[in-house]
């Protein structure tokens, strides 16, 4: 049947009216909330502006102290002010051209406006439109001095920009322009470190003059540092500095504080020829320590200790610190070269307290430290935060990646052996520093000889097991920056794509001295604000927020591996056996084909020494920078150790204050066969070569007992006696490979080649090599001679009597229990024709010999006063205690091999006299 499309109903005009209001009520509902709604906004965001602007004072804007740090004992060591806004200028003492300059370039209608610049404002806004981010905000002089008094933080919120407006507008109210401008320049921050706050002490820095001495290219170029102090340092960026001088002097031009002619003639002027000698080339006597609390406070709480007045106390010793100064400067500790560069720092292992820090070689003030480096997020997103530089870690993170992580995710035990086996991924085949490869070793052996194909392994076991995502985690729970790290198995040799800081290494090293409990790293205890009187307690913040990295069975375990191998005193870590129970790992990473000088591939690129004790952890980095290295320079040298051992010596000279955490109850110790996993506990006849003892995690203890393996069935045995010599011959054992070598080997290929290496993982292997094995029973039952073989068919080292005997054939172990089944063969040796008989020796007081031929199968029983002598194979028979001057007679009987005897002729002698000779 045909089916019908149905047709809405025809409204009447009743319905249709009732429709239409029905409409117009949703859409007023709507519009109401809608108005409520931005009311409410307006409200809330009227009430937070009103309490920003509410405490507004002009005593505020004139507050000029200046930041300290201190140490933990309140000691002052460092200050933010020397020669800088510590001594103020009056508007009077600044030059006409210096605020011309400042004018042109920050704020044309400054005179103008009354501290709120709409134009401005909306020009900014266009410019920050059409390049799609903020690239300027617009903000007049007023604003800048209003946003450094009361928004430290610089947050860019709506309520800030809102209230910084209002308050420039009360400032102008309540103050002159030439207040306004002389707080300013006062204030603000012209240059590199902290040498250059304010106008004064930014006239000392460049040109060594007093403010009112400036001239015009003086006053141009320091006018252009302040839209970036850093970009525009002159002593670091000459050529960024002479561009934005020339570009100030343009805009004087343009705004009439200078002609054209004069604009021409100061461009003429070389920037470097206004210049003093540079000051950036050195650095105070804690500058290294103190720019590292300075940075971290700023990324911690957005405040800047350059022009927000603090009190910072520290971790600061200053006594360590001058230490590590020393070495930097070479001072007591000689380097190679005047090149070769390096970084270290020194941290508590239960606390996290930064104590010191070695930033670089000739360090300058905020400048390059391969300390410790910025967040790997915000190098990426902002230059601001562009400092310190990381590097590859090669193996000195072995014992964190590779077999902490299997302690943790595999349960491992400390006397598990890994495989230092080829690997291969693709283009990448990794080899080990001595270009060979060691089968199964101890993770004792593949941590203290660096073992790389262990630690790839190893990684490569865990990663099946959790996963890329997990491990990734749990690198993080260390502490490292894994921000855009795309973690694979070179990992385990330092093969990560951004590297890492001497400062995170430091700190994933404390995890293992502290139980497996990470704490940040950190410099400060607490900043105070001085004009709110707010503190901030960064240490209580670090304390609380701690994470169990790594479980404390594990970090017990990794850490009785590295402080027993350090013990040992051998090679690279003979310099830290020093009796502080220290943990310690060398590294070193090596140039690959992308060395930018061909003569770098496989050479050395940067050397490692972390080290950790119950009191300190620390690490230290030397390496060369790119511009050298594409010189050709490479590292050849042990100063990493060399430092390393300085500062163990340092900071443990008054002895150890702290102790390891105790092994954990869910650890015990136990033993196993060395190779086999899952663990087996060995029983008797293993032999004491491949029995090894460890700690285990309970529940992860062996499993089972060996007492012996098991052998392939012998399925052919034969035994003759021919030309007076027994030849016996077995079926030849399967593998053979297991009849040739008391190591067990195993056969690896990588890409077309083969290594034979020792394998320890199979049970049967256990006992040593397997051996042809032989026994020879007389027909009394009693087993005459036995003997191992090495090949199948062999000639005895055996002749028998005449008689019937039994030889058996058997596979066996060389050394330990377990046997094949056995097969038995009869063979029959004929007797000889030679006659019994004796010779007597010349008897003596107290003894009597005889030389006695006993026939092929039979044997001769001698017999004296009582005692019988029975000899079965030709030989010499002695009577002894016998009595001097005595008469004896001597008896021989033999008995043939059929059982029939036969009396030989006795023989009678007298014993001589005691004195006779």
């Amino acid at each position: 049947m045909k089916k019908v499309k149905k047709t809405n109903k025809q409204l009447t005009p009743q319905q249709a009216l009732a429709k239409k209001k029905q409409k117009q009520k949703i859409i007023k509902i709507c519009l109401t909330v809608f108005v409520l709604l931005v009311a409410s906004a307006g409200v809330y965001l009227g009430f937070g502006i009103f309490k920003q602007v509410e405490g507004f004072s002009k005593e505020k804007l004139l507050n000029n102290e200046s930041s300290i740090q201190v140490s933990a004992n309140g000691e002052e060591y460092y200050s933010y002010g020397q020669d800088g806004i510590r001594k103020n200028v009056s508007y009077d003492d600044i030059p006409q051209v210096m605020i011309d300059a400042v004018v042109a370039a920050e704020d044309s209608r400054f005179f103008e406006h009354n501290g709120f610049d709409l134009p401005r404002i909306v020009k900014a806004f266009m410019g920050n439109l059409v390049a799609g981010r903020i690239t300027g905000g617009g903000s007049t002089i007023t604003q800048q001095v209003i946003k450094k008094s009361y928004y430290p933080k610089e947050e860019q919120t709506i309520e800030r920009k809102a209230g910084e407006i209002i308050l420039a507008i009360e400032a102008t109210s309540q103050t002159t322009k030439q207040e306004i401008l002389e707080l300013y320049l006062n204030k603000i921050y012209f240059g590199y470190g902290n040498k250059a706050i304010g106008i004064y002490a930014a006239s000392k820095y460049y040109f060594d003059k007093e403010v009112q001495n400036l001239t015009l290219p003086e006053a141009a170029l320091l006018a252009g540092t302040l839209n970036s102090p850093n970009k525009y340092d002159p002593f670091k960026n000459l050529k960024l500095a002479q561009e934005r001088r020339d570009t100030i002097l343009d805009l004087m031009e343009m705004h009439g504080y200078i002609s054209k002619e004069e604009c021409a003639a100061t461009k003429a002027v070389p920037v470097e020829n206004t210049l003093k000698s540079n000051p950036v080339s050195g650095s105070g006597k804690y500058q290294a320590y103190a720019d590292k609390v300075t940075r971290e406070v700023f990324e911690k709480t957005g405040y800047d200790p350059n022009t927000t007045p603090m009190k910072i106390t520290t971790y600061i010793n200053t006594d360590l610190q001058s230490k590590l100064n020393d070495i930097s400067n070479g001072d007591g500790f000689k380097f190679p070269d005047k090149y070769l560069q390096t970084g270290a720092c020194v941290q508590e292992s239960t606390t996290g307290r930064v104590i010191g820090v070695l930033a670089a070689r000739d360090y300058v003030p905020m400048g390059t430290t391969y300390a410790y480096a910025a967040s790997k997020e915000n190098m990426a997103k902002s230059g601001n935060y562009r400092y310190g530089q990381r590097n590859q870690p090669g193996s000195s993170l072995k014992p964190i990646i590779s077999y902490a992580s299997a302690f943790e995710f595999l349960n491992y035990s400390t006397a598990h052996y890994v495989h230092d086996v080829p690997y291969s991924q693709g283009e990448w085949t990794p080899s080990n520093w001595d270009k060979k490869y060691h089968g199964d070793v101890s993770i004792s052996e593949a941590l203290s000889q660096s073992w790389n194909l262990a630690a790839i392994q190893t990684l490569k076991e865990v990663v099946n097991k959790i996963g890329t995502e997990k491990m990734t985690e749990y690198l993080k729970g260390f502490g490292f920056d894994m921000y855009n790290e795309k973690l694979s198995l070179g990992y385990a040799i330092g093969s990560w794509d951004t590297g890492i800081s001497p400062e995170e290494q430091a700190a994933a090293y404390a995890v293992i001295a502290n139980g497996g409990t990470y704490i940040e790293p950190h410099t400060v205890e607490k900043i105070e604000l001085i004009e709110t009187g707010e503190v901030i307690n960064f240490d209580e913040t670090c304390q609380k927020e701690k994470v169990q990295a790594l479980s404390p069975e594990s970090a017990f375990m990794i850490r009785d591996i590295m402080t027993k191998y350090v013990k040992a005193g051998t090679g690279a870590y003979s310099a830290l056996n020093l009796g502080y129970q220290i943990g310690a790992k060398t590294g070193t990473s090596n140039h690959d084909k992308h060395a930018p000088n061909k003569s770098l591939v496989g050479k050395s690129k940067d050397l490692w020494m972390a080290a950790y004790s119950p009191d300190y952890s620390w690490s230290v980095w030397v390496g060369y920078t790119a511009a050298d290295q594409k010189k050709g320079r490479y590292p050849q040298t042990t100063a990493a150790n060399q430092i390393s051992a300085l500062i163990a010596k340092y900071v443990h000279k008054g002895g150890l204050k702290n102790s390891y955490p105790s092994k954990p109850s869910d650890v015990v110790s136990a033993q196993c066969i060395s190779g086999i996993y899952p663990y087996v506990a060995p029983g008797s006849g293993v032999p004491s070569d491949r029995i090894v003892s460890g700690y285990f995690k309970k529940g992860h203890t062996p499993g089972s007992s060996a007492n012996g393996a098991g052998l392939n069935n012998l399925t052919a045995f034969s035994a003759a006696f021919t030309n007076g010599k027994i030849n016996v011959n077995f079926t030849e054992y399967d593998p053979k490979s297991m009849t040739e070598s008391s190591t067990p080997t195993k056969v690896y290929t990588i890409n077309g080649r083969s290594w034979t290496l020792p394998y320890l993982g199979d049970l049967s292997q256990v006992y040593g090599k397997v051996v042809y094995a032989i026994d020879i029973t007389d027909q009394n039952g009693k087993i005459v001679h036995s003997e191992k073989l090495s090949t199948n068919t062999a000639t005895l080292n055996y002749t028998p009597p005449a008689g019937t005997y039994k030889v058996t054939g058997y596979y066996a172990f060389e050394s330990g229990e377990g046997t094949s089944n056995k097969i038995d063969q009869t063979i029959t040796v004929e007797g000889s024709t030679q006659p019994a008989s004796y010779t007597p020796a010349n008897p003596t007081a107290t003894q009597m010999s005889y030389s006695v031929v006993v026939p092929s199968g039979s044997k001769i029983t001698v017999s004296l006063n009582g005692q019988s002598q029975t000899l079965e194979t030709s030989g010499t028979i002695t009577f002894s205690n016998l009595s001097p001057a005595t008469k004896y007679t001597v008896t021989f009987v033999e008995t043939k091999a059929n059982g029939d005897t036969q009396t030989l002729p006795s023989h009678e002698f007298t014993t001589s006299n005691q004195s006779t000779q």
